[in-house]
């Protein structure tokens, strides 16, 4: 029997994302079933070539699928797919323990057949993971510091529009009225407080880190893309051209010198780019890099579809 799969919220920034990504899990148009809110019931997306309508998914039957792909938060629809016997994955839901990652689909990963949600990787995480693990792996990482500095689609489709507006009204002299984000976003930057549930993932995919990750978050007036500044402390001493060439075999992951940009290298990119690795003076067991991703596409949807793909051919 082929397994169905359904994918919430479809018109949304991470969806737009995962389904450009998807069909390379050989999952075919006549399996998968596009739903939204009702406002969007009846429009067409495109996938694998062809356009798929979207339908209601809060009167979806979703017995009718194995898998649900839920990439914004909605506790109805959550509570409509399990109670259906639809399995769901979301990395937006509240689950104890590690978070699903896989940075390929050829990965395996521990999951119990019992479950009935799977609380994916987050994007900044998704992001971060695979260098951080290939790193640890090499020599093991004792202390880390990061800075993550979200653009507006970190909020979806109102954070791009309400930097947008703002532009236009701070050019036009007019003043602004912020409603997604806590201030003015145009031509500023917001700090925001520190995500204690990356700083816990972190932790735990980190076994041998022993102090708690330090993690700052700034809201920046960028429209699209994910930049993080990474310091890292190893238990002992370690070669640059080692970590370098370790980070080059990374599937998807480049490492660049010069200037790097998430707008001039990683705009709508399923890779990862790396620049400035580099070691202070005098500390050879640190390392610090820039690093910069499209978050929904390098981060969310290349997880998403390497889970869904394993699921599908292996635990389903």
């Amino acid at each position: 029997m082929e397994h169905r799969v359904a994918i919430s919220h479809a018109s949304g920034i991470a969806a737009e994302a995962i389904l450009e990504k998807l069909p390379e899990s050989g999952i075919e148009p006549d399996s998968l079933f596009f739903l939204d809110h009702e406002t969007q019931v009846g429009k067409r997306l495109p996938y694998a070539g062809g356009r798929l309508v979207i339908a209601d998914q809060y009167g979806f039957d979703y017995s009718q699928c194995s898998l649900l792909l839920m990439p914004e938060f909605d506790a109805e629809v959550e509570a409509a797919a399990v109670a259906q016997g639809c399995l769901l994955l979301s990395h937006s839901i509240e689950r104890d323990g590690p978070p699903v990652f896989m940075a390929e689909a050829a990965m395996t990963a521990d999951i119990g057949y019992s479950e009935a949600r799977l609380r994916l990787a987050g994007a900044e995480l998704c992001c971060l993971l695979p260098a951080l693990l290939a790193l640890d792996d090499l020599q093991s990482i004792t202390q880390l510091g990061i800075t993550l500095m979200r653009s507006a689609e970190f909020r979806g489709k109102p954070g791009i529009d309400e930097l947008a507006s703002q532009t236009i009204d701070l050019l036009n002299t007019r003043e602004v009225s912020p409603s997604v984000f806590p201030g003015q976003i145009a031509f500023n930057v917001l700090p925001e407080a520190a995500d204690s549930r990356i700083m816990s993932d972190l932790g735990q995919f980190l076994g041998t880190i022993l102090y708690p990750p330090m993690v700052q978050t700034l809201n920046v007036p960028v429209f699209h893309g994910f930049a993080s500044s990474v310091q890292l402390r190893f238990e002992s001493d370690i070669d640059l051209v080692d970590c370098r060439k370790r980070l080059e075999s990374l599937d998807k992951l480049s490492v660049k010198q010069g200037l790097a940009s998430p707008i001039s290298d990683c705009n709508q990119s399923f890779s990862c780019v790396i620049s400035h690795l580099e070691q202070a003076p005098n500390q050879p067991c640190g390392l610090q890099f820039w690093m910069i991703a499209d978050p929904m596409r390098y981060g969310l949807a290349n997880n998403y579809v390497n889970v869904a793909e394993f699921l599908l051919k292996s635990f389903l």
